[in-house]
C-alpha cells in the first residue's frame, strides 16, 4: 500500500513538540481554537497521529462528529490523511506501509 503525504517545514526527526507545532500550523483551521476544538497528538513508533477533539454539545443525545485522523511521519515531518479509524489501527497500518516502502511525499499540498 502506498501512503501519499504532503511536505511540511518540520525539523526532523520530529519530536512531540514539533508534531504539536505541525498540527497547529498545517492541520488546524483558523477558527478551531475559538470554537473549542483542539488537536490531540499521540506518539507511536513511526509517527504521530492527530485528531480533533470537538467539544460536546449540551444535548447528550447527539453524538460528537467523527473526525479524520492525520499522520505526521517522524522521519520526514510529512502529513498524510486517514479515515476516522482508531488511532492505534492507523498507526499500525502506517507502519506497515512504511515497511513496504510505501511512503510517497508529494511536491505540493492539494490546492496549493
Amino acid at each position: 500500500m502506498q501512503v501519499h503525504a504532503y511536505p511540511t517545514d518540520a525539523t526532523v526527526p520530529v519530536a512531540l513538540p514539533e508534531a504539536e507545532r505541525i498540527a497547529a500550523t498545517h492541520l488546524a483551521d483558523p477558527g478551531d481554537a475559538a470554537a473549542g476544538i483542539e488537536s490531540i497528538v499521540t506518539e507511536f513508533d513511526t509517527c504521530f497521529t492527530v485528531v480533533a477533539r470537538v467539544p460536546s454539545t449540551a444535548d447528550q443525545t447527539i453524538a460528537p462528529p467523527l473526525t479524520p485522523v492525520s499522520v505526521i511521519d517522524k522521519a520526514t515531518g510529512a502529513v498524510s490523511y486517514w479515515p476516522s479509524y482508531p488511532v492505534t489501527l492507523v498507526a499500525e497500518r502506517y507502519g506497515a506501509a512504511l515497511a513496504d516502502a510505501g511512503l510517497v511525499i508529494e511536491e505540493h499540498w492539494p490546492g496549493r
